[in-house]
C-alpha cells in the first residue's frame, strides 16, 4: 500500500518529465528520419557528401555534449542545475530545426554544402544544450531501481507520440505541397509545438529529496574523466547503446530509400516511418513490464534478438510484398523499442555505480559522454550508408536498377542486423542487478547522511 501510494505521488512528476521527450523528439526522429533524404532529394547533395557533414556534425557532438554536462552540473539556480536549460533553450533550440529544414538555395554546390553544415552544426548545438541537462534531470527524478524503468517507460510514450506526431504530419504535408514546401512547414510545425512542451516540462518536472540530490561542488575534470574509465558498467552501456544507435540510425536514414528502390512508391515508405513511430506505443509498456520482471540485462538482449530477427524478415522475405515488408519493419521496432525504456531506465544505475567506487558526482557529464558516442554513432553509419549509397549507383528520381535495390537492402539490413546481434553479446558482461543497486543506493545515502549531520 506503501510503496503504491508513493508511486501514485509521483505519476504528476514523472509525467511532467515525461513530456519533454515529446518535444524532444519531434527533433530527434524528424531529424533521423527525414534530414538525410531531405539533404539529397531537396538541396541536391549526394549521399557521401551527406554523410560526410553527419559526420563532422558528430564530432562536434563528441566534444560540446561533454562539456555541456560539465557545466549543467556546475550550474546553480532556484530551479535546480538543469531545468533552467529547459526553459531559457527551448526557442533557440526550434528556431535552428526550422532554418535545418529551409529549402534555401545558395546558387551553388558550395553554397549548399555550407548551408547544410552550418544549419546541422548550430542545431546539433542547441541541441544539446538542451537534451543534455534534460536526460541528468532524470536521474534526480527518482533514485528507484524499478522506479526509473517506471520513469523510462512514461518519457519514452511521450517521446513515440512525439515521433508519430512528426511522422504524421511530415506525411500529410508530403501529399499536399512539393518537398521542399512540405518539410519548411514540417520544421515550423515542430518548432512551435516544442517551444510550448518544454516550456511545460520545466515548470513542471520535480526532483526527489532523496539526500543523493543535494548539491555538492563538482570534483575537477580530471578527476570526473579519470572516474568514467573506472566505472565498467558506464562502458559497456555505452558500447552497448553506441551499437544500437548504428542500428537503428541506418535503418531510419535508408528506410524511404529501401522502400523507394524495392516497393516503387515513397508514400508506402511514409507509411512504414509511422509503423516505426507509432508501434512503440503498444510495446513501451510491454517492454516496461517484461523489463521489470526479467530484469534489465535479459531485457536488452531480446530487444536485440527481436530486432535482428525482424531485419531478416526485411532482407529474405520482403522484397516487392508491401505487408510483408510492414510486418518486417513491426518486428524491427518492436525489438528496437526495448532500448527506448532500458537505456535510460540502466544509465542512471551505472551514474550511481560510479559515484559508489570513486565519489565523484557528475551525472550530467557522464549524461554527456554517453550522449557524444550515440551521436558520434550516428555520424559514423551516416557516412558509411551515404558513401555505401553513393556506391550502389543510386540518383534521386531515378528509376533504380536492380543492382541499386540490392545495395541498398544490403545497407537497410545487414549493418543493423550486425550492430543489434554485437550489443547483445556485449550486453553479456554488464553486472549490475536489482539487489546490488538497492545496496549501493543504501550506501550513498548513507555516506550523504554523514556528511550532512
Amino acid at each position: 500500500m506503501g510503496s503504491s501510494s508513493r508511486q501514485n505521488s509521483k505519476l504528476p512528476t514523472f509525467l511532467g518529465y515525461g513530456s519533454g521527450d515529446f518535444a524532444l523528439n519531434l527533433f530527434w526522429q524528424g531529424t533521423g528520419f527525414f534530414l538525410f533524404y531531405f539533404f539529397t532529394n531537396v538541396l541536391g547533395l549526394s549521399g557521401s557528401v551527406v554523410g560526410t557533414i553527419f559526420l563532422m556534425a558528430s564530432l562536434w557532438d563528441a566534444v560540446s555534449d561533454p562539456m555541456m554536462g560539465y557545466i549543467a552540473d556546475r550550474t546553480k539556480s532556484r530551479l535546480g542545475p538543469y531545468r533552467p536549460y529547459l526553459l531559457y533553450g527551448a526557442v533557440p533550440l526550434s528556431l535552428s530545426f526550422m532554418l535545418m529544414f529551409s529549402p534555401l538555395d545558395m546558387g551553388t554546390e558550395s553554397g549548399q554544402i555550407i548551408y547544410a553544415s552550418l544549419a546541422l552544426l548550430l542545431f546539433r548545438t542547441t541541441y544539446t544544450i538542451v537534451s543534455i541537462p534534460y536526460s541528468a534531470l532524470g536521474a534526480r527524478v527518482t533514485r528507484n531501481f524499478d522506479g526509473r524503468t517506471r520513469l523510462a517507460g512514461i518519457r519514452m510514450y511521450f517521446g513515440f507520440m512525439g515521433g508519430v506526431f512528426i511522422s504524421f504530419t511530415a506525411k500529410k504535408l508530403q501529399e499536399n505541397y512539393d518537398d521542399p514546401t512540405a518539410f519548411f512547414y514540417m520544421g515550423i510545425v515542430a518548432g512551435v509545438v516544442a517551444i510550448v512542451v518544454l516550456v511545460a516540462c520545466a515548470l513542471l518536472s520535480r526532483e526527489s529529496a532523496n539526500p543523493i540530490n543535494r548539491h555538492s561542488a563538482p570534483k575537477e575534470g580530471s578527476a570526473s574523466i579519470a572516474a568514467i574509465f573506472q566505472n565498467r558498467p558506464f562502458l559497456l552501456i555505452v558500447g552497448g547503446i553506441s551499437l544500437v544507435t548504428i542500428a537503428t540510425n541506418t535503418v531510419a536514414q535508408t528506410l524511404l530509400y529501401y522502400f523507394e528502390t524495392h516497393l516503387g512508391d515513397r508514400i508506402s515508405g511514409n507509411n512504414a516511418i509511422i509503423i516505426m513511430s507509432g508501434a512503440p506505443l503498444l510495446t513501451i509498456p510491454l517492454w516496461s513490464a517484461l523489463t521489470l520482471k526479467v530484469g534489465k540485462k535479459a531485457a536488452w538482449i531480446m530487444g536485440s534478438l527481436i530486432g535482428a530477427a525482424g531485419l531478416a524478415v526485411l532482407y529474405f522475405a520482403a522484397l516487392h510484398d508491401e505487408m510483408v515488408a510492414y510486418a518486417g519493419v513491426t518486428i524491427t521496432v518492436v525489438g528496437l523499442s526495448a532500448y527506448a525504456v532500458i537505456f535510460w531506465s540502466i544509465l542512471p544505475d551505472t551514474i550511481e555505480y560510479g559515484y559508489y567506487r570513486s565519489g565523484i558526482k557528475s551525472e550530467s557529464l557522464l549524461i554527456g559522454v554517453a550522449s557524444s558516442f550515440q551521436k558520434l554513432s550516428i555520424g559514423l553509419s551516416a557516412y558509411i550508408a551515404g558513401h555505401l549509397l553513393d556506391l550502389t549507383g543510386y540518383l534521386p528520381n531515378t528509376a533504380p536498377t536492380e543492382a541499386v535495390a540490392d545495395g541498398i537492402r544490403d545497407i537497410f539490413t545487414i549493418i543493423p542486423a550486425i550492430a543489434l546481434l554485437a550489443s547483445a553479446a556485449l550486453m553479456i558482461f554488464y553486472p549490475i542487478t536489482a539487489r546490488s543497486h538497492a545496496a549501493l543506493v543504501e550506501e550513498l545515502q548513507a555516506r550523504e547522511g554523514d556528511t550532512n549531520n
